[in-house]
């Protein structure tokens, strides 16, 4: 009499955690059969290896018994009487042994449902069969070096092999206990405790400052736990066995409805608060959208051409455009103000396109950075020298520190300090209040200005119980190889330099995502554990509706001023995009 139920797990990505279901008090009638998968394709177990059920019950008892590997390549494990022995989820994986090697598979869940008929139910107990077992194969060795003198050193061979199996079998056993204690330590710990509270399994821990932090573990198996259960994982150091990387959950956004969010590593980005050790990386799985539309946000807007450092009287001007790409030819261009511009105003030319003459492009003034009304525009551009020289810009260079270079005149800033979409990222303000300008050339992106409140900040739009778990991380970036223009705050940038940002929200990085770098001397960040080994198809970016889309990532391509690293959408392999174009976002932050 047999109930055989079928299941795929993976040993090196994390899905969602299947589900199987038992009832309490069955014996020897249960058994679980595992297709083992290695990122989502069959796994063939190398010979040699042993399968063990690792299982932790409801009542935090653990089993860890042996396990059949069939000759298809598939694991059957047995659910024993004591493994069934308590009500509620148990949470488990499997182990692959060989030698002092451990490959754990993802973590699935068993359901143990109440018996009708209650009988003798068996007592719930830790059961380690598989300790037993390799003491027994030990015993055995023994037994037959003592009657054969001429085989002793053979038996012996056997003998410390099955010790060094029960060794590991013990150790494995052991394994959440010692995460717990050393998490305990760290924290600085007086007493630390796992106890059941009303049929709950909270772990508690009491530090040397008198602070207790508690953490209902049966909700987290439930996947009903509070954000705070979730922080004090974290900040006690077990959130690598209580969420995995792949985990999902959902934190309410007042645009996306349920915003879902999986954790992609552990203790990947440092927190800026020092007295934080650990950290929890999640990323928006889906791309930003409100519930019934995708929306697209532009990274940085086309900037200007010209700062005025001080006044500018009405009158004929003249500038030298010294990049021939598209339409746009090389000359050198006029135009007349009727109005002057005042100290702090700007320049701005009318184009964000090559495939427009500078001759059909218009000029319009503005009285400060990045103010929104013009004090004329619609000027009329023509060839010629007339008048005052303004000075020349080239494709990433230019004749003084007013004048700004043509890539980002076209088509924006690609420095991620600077962007727009990190303002964006972390803003609470209302529609029209998220920009500011964040150097003396900055214009405002197309969102800033239009009426569609889905853009008004995106971290405004979370509930305050999730915004409190979630840290400022400091976030390495880098610069282009090309053109930098100071922040209106006095940081300075050079061209192929690295530095850091403090935020709750980002991008990930080109190296986050697809592990290389443009410069490995030169380095924004390191693989995250969940896209080591995808494929690039594996990587294409979704919205909620399942249409792909290219996205967003913080990396400069360092060979132009204005080239920001995306994700292309038809293949999902690393590509390059105009900081002015709208594009996909999937911002990450850190719970800490």
């Amino acid at each position: 009499m047999e109930i055989r139920q079928t299941i795929k797990l993976d040993f090196r990505n994390s899905a969602l955690p299947v589900t199987v279901f038992a009832k309490q008090g069955d014996s020897e009638s249960r058994y679980i059969e595992v297709e083992p998968l290695n990122n989502g394709q069959p796994y063939e177990i190398p010979s040699g290896v042993t399968a063990r059920l690792h299982l932790t019950k409801p009542d935090g008892h653990q089993i860890i018994n042996d396990s059949e590997i069939t000759q298809s390549g598939h694991i059957v494990a047995e659910l024993t009487e004591q493994a069934l022995a308590a009500e509620g989820l148990a949470t488990a994986e499997i182990g692959l042994y060989q030698g002092t090697a451990l490959l754990s598979s993802q973590l699935f869940f068993v359901k143990v449902v109440h018996s009708a008929y209650s009988g003798e139910l068996v007592v719930s107990s830790d059961e380690y069969q598989a300790l037993v077992n390799a003491l027994a194969t030990a015993e055995r060795s023994v037994g037959i070096a003592e009657g054969a003198a001429s085989t002793a050193a053979t038996a012996a061979q056997g003998a410390n092999s099955a010790a060094a199996a029960a060794t590991s079998a013990a150790s494995s056993a052991n394994t959440a206990a010692s995460s717990a204690n050393t998490a305990a330590t760290e924290a600085g710990k007086v007493n630390a405790e796992l106890v059941l509270e009303d049929e709950r399994a909270v772990f508690t821990v009491t530090n040397r400052q008198g602070v207790t932090k508690s953490i209902n573990v049966s909700a987290i198996w439930a996947r009903t736990e509070t954000f705070e259960d979730m922080q004090n994982a974290v900040r006690l150091g077990l959130h690598t066995k209580l969420f995995p990387v792949g985990y999902e959950f959902i934190a309410h956004h007042s645009v996306m409805g349920d915003a879902v969010f999986a954790v992609r590593g552990h203790d990947h980005h440092t927190p800026a608060d020092s007295h934080l050790t650990h950290s929890m990386t999640v990323q928006l799985k889906r791309l930003f959208g409100s519930t019934s539309a995708y929306k697209a946000v532009v990274y940085d807007a086309p900037e200007a051409l010209f700062y005025a450092s001080e006044a500018i009287p009405a009158g004929t001007y003249h500038f030298t455009w010294s990049y021939a790409t598209g339409s746009m030819a090389s000359g050198t261009y006029q135009f007349t103000l009727t109005q002057p511009v005042p100290a702090g105003g700007q320049i701005v030319l009318g184009t964000n396109s090559s495939s427009t003459a500078i001759t059909s492009c218009r000029i319009s003034t503005y009285a400060s950075i990045g103010a929104t009304t013009a004090i004329e525009s619609g000027i009329v551009i023509t060839a010629g020298d007339g008048g005052t020289d303004l000075g020349t810009t080239g494709a990433t260079t230019s004749s003084g520190e007013n004048m700004n270079c043509a890539q980002r005149i076209m088509w924006g800033s690609n420095n991620a300090a600077q962007s727009a979409l990190r303002q964006w990222m972390n803003s609470t303000a209302a529609l029209g209040s998220v920009w500011a300008p964040q150097t003396k050339f900055d214009r405002a992106p197309s969102w800033h200005t239009g009426s569609d409140a889905a853009y008004a900040g995106f971290m405004g739009g979370f509930d305050n119980d999730f915004l409190k778990i979630v840290q400022t991380a400091v976030i390495p970036c880098r610069t282009n190889s090309v053109f930098e223009t100071p922040s209106l705050d006095g940081t300075t940038f050079t061209v192929n330099q690295t530095f850091n940002i403090e935020d709750k929200f980002f991008l990930l990085s080109r190296p986050e995502m697809y592990g290389s770098w443009d410069s490995t001397s030169i380095k924004d960040g390191e693989l995250l554990d969940f896209y080591d080994g995808l494929t690039d198809l594996e990587r294409i970016q979704y919205d909620v509706f399942g249409s792909p889309h290219s996205a967003w990532l913080r990396s400069p391509n360092p060979s132009y001023a204005y080239g920001v690293r995306n994700v292309l959408a038809s293949t999902g392999a690393l590509n390059l995009g105009n900081a002015r174009y709208a594009d996909g976002a999937a911002p990450a932050c850190i719970i800490a």
